[in-house]
């Protein structure tokens, strides 16, 4: 039992520092020139995510054969932990080819730039790719539960998708559809 606490303990520490990474590099962000319309709900819907998802980190890693049908094979655990720390890297690698062009969800920045290195170069979206890789390896190290939380985000990670290459074509018409022609959303090759 001690070695599954350990997964359970590197996936929540993960979510944990990723969330502090995440609130602390927004300090550093480029000024921000337009907002969406609905900028304080969908602030809220991104606070209450990150809230929920430490929170049920730490609380499935503690009682998780309690609460959530729990997974108790630790290989599917130590798997499900490395795909929340290489989702959680991948968030990271893409935030820090944006620099300061990141912004919340469907924001447009000051001086805005198309970021097309690192991840980008596959993927448009490697962050939002990078949380759902992450809560999906969630799932398999503290249980099911964690289906909910993709489940619920999914909707809004998807509108957030559509609305940011909305706004990517409008800022750089020529050199986004280029772009988009060659990356594909989330999945590099795929979708």
């Amino acid at each position: 039992m001690q070695y599954t606490d350990t997964i359970g303990r590197i996936a929540t520490d993960a979510w944990i520092v990723f969330a502090i990474v995440w609130a602390v590099s927004a300090i550093f962000a480029k000024r921000t020139a337009k907002r969406n319309r609905k900028r304080l709900s969908m602030f809220v819907m991104w606070l209450i995510f990150m809230t929920v998802v430490v929170i049920l980190a730490h609380v499935t890693e503690n009682k998780g054969a309690i609460l959530l049908l729990y997974i108790q094979n630790p290989a599917v655990r130590l798997i499900g932990a490395v795909l929340v720390i290489l989702g959680i890297a991948l968030a990271f690698w893409a935030r820090y080819h944006l620099g300061r062009n990141w912004g919340q969800p469907m924001s447009e920045k000051v001086d805005a730039e198309l970021v097309t290195t690192g991840p980008y170069a596959h993927i448009r979206h490697p962050i939002y790719a990078g949380i759902f890789l992450s809560i999906i390896g969630s799932a398999l190290v503290f249980g099911v539960f964690w289906a909910l939380i993709l489940t619920v985000y999914s909707g809004y990670f998807l509108y957030s998708i559509g609305r940011e290459d909305e706004i990517m074509a409008r800022l750089f018409p020529q050199t986004y559809s280029m772009y988009r022609s060659r990356t594909k959303r989330l999945i590099p090759g795929i979708w």
